[in-house]
C-alpha cells in the first residue's frame, strides 16, 4: 500500500471540491458539504483558500431552509487561460479560452494536403498560438497550458525515455516526435492526446453530455473515430474517455477499400472525402462550386433540400451511421451518444432523423429507447475545445496548484489506428 501523505490529503480535498464546482456549476458550501462527504470545517478551510487564490468566488445567494440565505461559490473565469489545439485533416484550429472553456480568440488554418508533413503543421500550430494569444493581449508563459489533440495515437518512445511518438496514418504520420518539436516554441506546460478523447470529455463538462452516465461521443470528420466516456462521479473531473475504433469496425462484408487496408469500414462509407466521392459518382449529381473536403460537405448538406441526390446520399450516410451506431448500443449501452467532429456537426442536424431510425432498428430490443442520439453543440471549436481539457484537467487534479514549466518531457501510452490511443501525453512536466 501507498501511505498517504498530509500534503497528498489536501491536495486531494482540494481537487474533489474544485473538480465539484467545475463540473456541476454554482453551489453552496453546505451542498459541497453534503455531496463531498467531507467535513464542514474541511469544505470551509478548503474554499477559503480557493477563494484567497483567486480560483473561485462568492456569486450570489440562494434560499436556505428558514434560515439566512446560503452564499453561492461559482469558478472565477479570469484565473488563467488555456490554449486548445486542433490538429485535423482538413485544418489547423487553435484556440484561446478561459480555463472554463469560453472562447475568447481562434484561428483556423486550412489545409489542403491531408498527408502534410509534421514540421509545417508544427508551424502552423506554433504561429497559431502566438497569433491568438497576440491578439487577446495574453502573455503566453503566463497561459495554464497547450494541450494538442491529434487524429492518432499518442504513445512512448520505447527506444527514448521521456518522449512521446504521434501515429498517425489519417495524416501519413508514423512515430513523429510532435511533442519534442512544439516544446521549444511554447513557454508553458504541453500536452498531447487523441482527439477522440479530449473531445468526449469536452462534451461531458461542456456539451449534450452533461449530467449522463455513459456516453460516447463519434467524431466524424475525414477520418471516423469514437470515445467512450463514464459521467463524472462525485463531481470529479478528469475521468479519461477511452477510445474506441469505431471507424474500423466492419459494416460491409466486403465493402469498399478503407485506408486502414481492410474492406468495408464504417469510415469508408461515412467519412467525409467518402461522402464527398460517393455524391459525385452518383447520375445526376451537380459539380460543386466550393473548393475543399469542408465547404464541400457544407455544400452538399445545403443541397440536400432541393437535390434529390444530396437528399439520396445523406440518407445513406445516415443509415451507415445508424446501423454503426446500432452496434455501439448492442456492445455498450451507452445512455448517450453524441454526433460530432466537423463533419457531424455540418450534416448531423439533416442525416439524425435517419441515424436514430435506423440505430432503433438494428440495436437489440430490449436495448431500444434506451439511447439518445444528439448532434454534439459545442460548434466548430469542439476539438480544439476538447484539446484545452488536457491541462485544465491537470490542473483541477493538482487541486488548482498553478503548473511549472521544467526541462524534458514525460510520456503516455496510446493505442493504434488513426483514432486510436489512450493516455494523455504531457510534453512538458507539470511540478
Amino acid at each position: 500500500m501507498v501511505k498517504r501523505t498530509t500534503s497528498d490529503l489536501r491536495r486531494h480535498n482540494r481537487s474533489l471540491l474544485l473538480s465539484a464546482l467545475y463540473v456541476q456549476g454554482p453551489t453552496s458550501r453546505n451542498n459541497l458539504t453534503r455531496t463531498s462527504g467531507l467535513s464542514s470545517a474541511t469544505v470551509s478551510n478548503v474554499v477559503s483558500q480557493l477563494i484567497a487564490e483567486g480560483l473561485i468566488a462568492e456569486g450570489g445567494s440562494e434560499d436556505s431552509d428558514g434560515g439566512r440565505p446560503r452564499s453561492v461559490l461559482e469558478i472565477r473565469p479570469d484565473y488563467g487561460t488555456v490554449i486548445g489545439v486542433d490538429i485535423g485533416e482538413t485544418h489547423v484550429r487553435i484556440g484561446l479560452f478561459d480555463w472554463t472553456l469560453s472562447v475568447i480568440n481562434s484561428e483556423v488554418y486550412p489545409i489542403a494536403d491531408t498527408r502534410l508533413d509534421a514540421e509545417s503543421v508544427a508551424a502552423l500550430v506554433l504561429r497559431g498560438i502566438s497569433e491568438v494569444t497576440r491578439a487577446a493581449g495574453v502573455d503566453p508563459a503566463d497561459l495554464l497550458g497547450v494541450g494538442v489533440g491529434v487524429p492518432g495515437a499518442v504513445q512512448p518512445d520505447l527506444r527514448i525515455p521521456g518522449r512521446t511518438l504521434v501515429h498517425s496514418p489519417t495524416l501519413g504520420w508514423s512515430g513523429v516526435p510532435l511533442g519534442e518539436m512544439l516544446a521549444p516554441g511554447i513557454p508553458a506546460p504541453l500536452m498531447l492526446d487523441n482527439c477522440a478523447r479530449t473531445l468526449g470529455q469536452a462534451e461531458m463538462w461542456r456539451g449534450v453530455g452533461r449530467g449522463a452516465d455513459r456516453v460516447v461521443t463519434a467524431l466524424i470528420g475525414v477520418g471516423v473515430g469514437a470515445a467512450l466516456a463514464p459521467g463524472a462521479e462525485g463531481g470529479v473531473a478528469g475521468l479519461t474517455p477511452a477510445t474506441i475504433e469505431w471507424g474500423h469496425t466492419v459494416i460491409y462484408a466486403g465493402g469498399l477499400p478503407c485506408r486502414c487496408g481492410s474492406r468495408g469500414c464504417l469510415e469508408a462509407y461515412v467519412g467525409a472525402e467518402a461522402i464527398l466521392h460517393r455524391y459525385q459518382a452518383t447520375l445526376g449529381s451537380q459539380p460543386f462550386r466550393a473548393s475543399g473536403t469542408e465547404s464541400r460537405l457544407a455544400e452538399l448538406t445545403a443541397r440536400a433540400a432541393a437535390d434529390p441526390v444530396a437528399t439520396e446520399t445523406l440518407e445513406r450516410v445516415g443509415e451507415y451511421i445508424g446501423i454503426g451506431i446500432g452496434n455501439l448500443i448492442n456492445l455498450l449501452h451507452p445512455d448517450l451518444v453524441v454526433l460530432s467532429g466537423w463533419a457531424g456537426s455540418v450534416m448531423g442536424g439533416v442525416v439524425l432523423p435517419t441515424v436514430r431510425e435506423t440505430a432503433e432498428r438494428h440495436a437489440l430490443s430490449y436495448l431500444r429507447g434506451r439511447t439518445r442520439i444528439e448532434v454534439g453543440r459545442l460548434g466548430q471549436e469542439a476539438v480544439a475545445m476538447g484539446a484545452a481539457t488536457l491541462p485544465v484537467a491537470h490542473l483541477l487534479e493538482t487541486g488548482g496548484r498553478r503548473p511549472a514549466v521544467m526541462s524534458g518531457t514525460s510520456g503516455g501510452s496510446g493505442g493504434s489506428g488513426a483514432s486510436g490511443g489512450s493516455g494523455a501525453s504531457t510534453a512538458q512536466a507539470w511540478a
